[in-house]
C-alpha cells in the first residue's frame, strides 16, 4: 500500500471522504454538520492506495503542543482485518513525527480500542459518548522536537 498526503478538493481525497462517509458515517446514519465541514482544509488528509484505489485514509489535526488529534480513520470494508489499519496509522504517525509532532490524541469507537492499544495508544479517562456511540479518548507520546509546519 502507498500512502500520501492527499490535496483538500482533488479526486483522491474526495475518494478518500467517500471511503469515510461509507465506513463511519452511514453504518451509524449521521452528516458532517456544516462545523466538521468547514475544519477540513484546515487538516491534513492521507490515504493508502492499492492499484490506483484508495483503500484506507486518516485525517490529522494539529492541535497547541505540535500534537496532532488523528481522526476518522477508515478502511475498506472488503480489506479489513489484512493489516491496511496498522499500515496506514504507522506511516501517517511517521510523517507526522517528521514534520514535528510530538504526541497524538484520537477518540476511539469502543471497538476499536483493542486496535488502538496494539499501536500503542493508552486510554485517558473515561468512556464518553460520541456521534451516539462509545467512544474513549487515547494518547500515544512517540517525541518529536519541532514546531508544528506551515503546510
Amino acid at each position: 500500500m502507498d500512502v500520501q498526503k492527499l490535496e483538500f478538493g482533488s479526486p483522491e481525497y474526495e475518494e478518500a471522504l467517500a471511503l469515510r462517509r461509507r465506513v463511519l458515517r452511514d453504518p451509524l446514519g449521521i452528516f458532517w454538520t456544516p462545523e466538521e465541514k468547514a475544519m477540513e482544509p484546515g487538516e491534513w488528509q492521507f490515504a493508502g492506495f492499492d492499484d490506483g484505489a484508495v483503500v484506507a485514509c486518516v485525517s490529522a489535526r494539529w492541535l497547541e503542543g505540535r500534537r496532532v488529534k488523528v481522526r476518522q480513520m477508515a478502511v475498506a470494508p472488503d480489506r479489513q482485518r489484512s493489516g491496511l489499519g496498522r499500515a496506514i496509522m504507522g506511516a501517517v504517525e511517521a510523517r507526522l513525527v517528521e514534520e514535528g509532532a510530538a504526541g497524538f490524541e484520537l477518540h476511539a469507537r469502543e471497538e476499536a480500542v483493542g486496535f488502538y492499544e496494539k499501536l500503542g495508544y493508552t486510554r485517558v479517562g473515561g468512556r464518553f459518548e460520541e456521534v451516539g456511540i462509545p467512544h474513549w479518548k487515547m494518547e500515544k507520546d512517540p517525541g518529536g522536537s519541532r514546531g508544528r509546519p506551515e503546510d
